[in-house]
């Protein structure tokens, strides 16, 4: 088997399984979620360390961020449930503003409420990612009127 061969076998696996992919990005970042949460509880009354662009878990939300709203637009192109293709958009915008309230909490106990937020939203993930794997998707009920289309602004 050439280089070529298997690199694109590689690349073939890597995107059968989107959902998936989300749900084990999100599980991975569980981890670090919980373990700066528990530094956090530890030391609440420190100075949150400052959140660089480059920080594992800004990066690694920017990027779930980016699968969820691929799953969105995926979900949006293939006719998908309207409420599975909102409820991935919902969470490609939730975990970019998490990012931006890790950034302006000042002291480590004021991350605590953002780390419990980031947590059930990873949580969600998780449950749900797998579902845009699926052949035949059942629809939710609910679907907000507003939810837009096309990708985040």
């Amino acid at each position: 088997m050439t280089l070529v061969s298997v690199a694109f076998t590689t690349l073939s696996t890597l995107l059968a399984d989107p959902g998936a992919d989300f749900a084990a990005s999100a599980e991975t970042l569980a981890v670090i979620v919980n373990a700066r949460a528990t530094i956090a509880r530890t030391y609440p009354a420190q100075a949150a360390p400052y959140l660089s662009a480059n920080d594992t878990l800004a990066t690694g939300l920017s990027s779930l961020s980016g699968q969820a709203m691929a799953l969105s637009l995926r979900m949006e192109e293939t006719n998908g449930p309207e409420d599975l293709r909102c409820i991935y958009r919902g969470m490609a915008q939730d975990a970019l503003l998490h990012i931006d309230r890790l950034a302006k909490a000042e002291l480590r106990a004021d991350r605590l409420a953002v780390y419990a937020d980031i947590g059930y939203l990873l949580q969600h993930a998780q449950e749900i990612g797998p579902l845009a794997d699926q052949d035949e998707i059942a629809p939710f009920t609910g679907v907000p009127p507003d939810c837009p289309r096309g990708p985040l602004p």
